[in-house]
């Protein structure tokens, strides 16, 4: 069987002149929206102003549920910069090519220790609780929005269930329940499945910038160094051989700081350290969150 291959058409073959008139049809397309920096100071759980920065095409109130957390240590940092440009001067032009959107959250605690932010980072979580309370409150809207169109409604069991979030239980009424002040802050990140924890050792984290200048762009943005803070740390006794010689037991530190620069070859800086964690299940969870509550017209939390 030989096979030929038809030239392509002409743009007069593909548009008839006894059919088309007025020549080929013109398809226009909307104008693309300019990507916004949407900056919002908010009060901790202490009443000290914090911030938090997500990027959006238009102008887009809802911040998205997906985050990462910064604390700013350095007395001289302003607490209204824009986060947006951190977060490109971080990322130094080269920004995530998968996974959804993410918001930056900033809290200002000058000369604070390790231990200290993450006291702070367990408050703010005792008081907004994690992302799980917002998706599964989506989740019941979207529900409901099929049930009206007369749409199949599948369940997700696994979903609703709060067994595998470990024994600190951060799930707890201040999970279920409206936010105690009016700010309707989202949630704060916390994985349910320990697979998604499995290069990290540790369910919980945050980053420490001790730094003044916030631009990381360049090659001395570059080589600026920062604390990645990870806590509540997974038993590691099932992924060891019999044989094996343990060269680190999280279950020996609660709390286990990693200093890295800010961007480094062979993917061993904060920049690629964040990118790893993308496309885990809590990720693609809250950016799905996200889009169907802006599908429901949501503006907060």
């Amino acid at each position: 069987m030989v096979r030929t291959k038809a030239p392509p058409r002409t743009l007069e073959e593909r548009y008839p002149n006894d059919k088309y008139p007025n020549g080929p049809p013109q398809i226009s397309l909307p104008p693309r929206l300019p990507l916004v920096s949407n900056n919002r100071i908010f009060n901790d759980h202490t009443g000290r102003p914090a911030l938090m920065s997500w990027e959006s095409s238009g102008v887009c109130p809802l911040p998205p549920l997906a985050s990462w957390v910064f604390y700013m240590v350095h007395p001289d940092v302003p607490c209204d910069f824009d986060g947006c440009i951190f977060q490109n001067g971080l990322e130094d032009g080269e920004p995530q090519v998968r996974g959804g959107r993410f918001r930056w959250e900033f809290f200002f605690l000058p000369g604070a220790t390790t231990e200290e932010c993450h006291e702070h980072y367990r408050g703010e979580l005792k008081a907004r609780g994690t992302i799980w309370r917002h998706i599964r409150k989506v989740k019941r809207a979207m529900k409901l929005e099929k049930q009206k169109s007369h749409q199949p409604v599948e369940d997700d069991p696994a979903e609703e269930s709060v067994s595998g979030l470990g024994s600190t239980k951060p799930e707890s009424s201040s999970d279920e329940e409206a936010i105690a002040n009016n700010q309707q802050l989202p949630g704060l990140v916390w994985p349910k499945h320990d697979r998604d924890c499995s290069f990290v050792m540790y369910r919980g984290w945050f980053f420490v910038y001790p730094h003044e200048n916030i631009d990381c762009r360049g090659a001395d943005g570059a080589a600026r160094e920062i604390d990645i803070v990870t806590f509540d740390p997974i038993d590691q006794e099932d992924e060891w051989g019999e044989d094996e010689v343990r060269t680190f037991d999280p279950m020996e530190h609660p709390i286990h700081v990693t200093r890295k620069k800010a961007r480094e070859d062979y993917e061993q800086g904060v920049k690629e350290w964040m990118y790893r964690r993308i496309c885990s299940h809590w990720e693609r969870s809250a950016d799905e969150a996200t889009d169907d509550a802006l599908k429901l017209g949501w503006q907060s939390w």
